[in-house]
């Protein structure tokens, strides 16, 4: 391993202590984000996603802002997904693009949006890509979120 990777690996915990000193905001108190970061919502205390950007505030609007598709909201379009698990909808074996179009998912889409909407934010600046990708992993793993996977679509 070379002395970069090591030295960014334990750069790390730090960085995730000083991630959960940072203040939760709502969607509407974006104005001082940072740039570039790591971002995570929050539901009633509870950390349940983690993302990264190099346009933070434009991103977290996209979970849910009402136009957004699957590509720009993979949150909310999972959170509508496991809302559907005991609906007559083959969630696991349809493909995005037309469960986006299915009424029924497609009402449950924009709930999840609205709900992702009301969520609370806590942010990282982090500017170095790589160490943004490290520490999105990380602090997923950390935090135990419950909808991010890293699975390819």
């Amino acid at each position: 391993m070379n002395d970069e990777w090591e030295q960014v690996i334990k750069e790390l915990p730090k960085m995730f202590e000083e991630f959960l000193l940072c203040p939760l905001r709502s969607r509407n108190r974006l104005s001082n984000a940072p740039q570039k970061g790591v971002y995570t919502f929050y539901e009633d205390g509870k950390a349940l996603y983690v993302g990264r950007s190099d346009k933070l505030k434009t991103r977290v609007r996209e979970h849910g802002r009402p136009s957004s598709g699957h590509n720009t909201a993979p949150f909310a379009f999972n959170l509508a997904k496991e809302a559907m698990r005991n609906q007559d909808i083959d969630t696991a074996n349809t493909p995005r693009s037309k469960l986006e179009q299915e009424p029924v998912f497609k009402k449950a889409f924009v709930k999840a949006k609205e709900r992702v909407a009301r969520m609370k934010i806590r942010f990282a600046e982090i500017d170095d890509p790589i160490k943004q990708t490290l520490f999105e992993v990380y602090a997923a793993m950390k935090l135990d979120t419950p909808y991010n996977d890293f699975r390819t679509h």
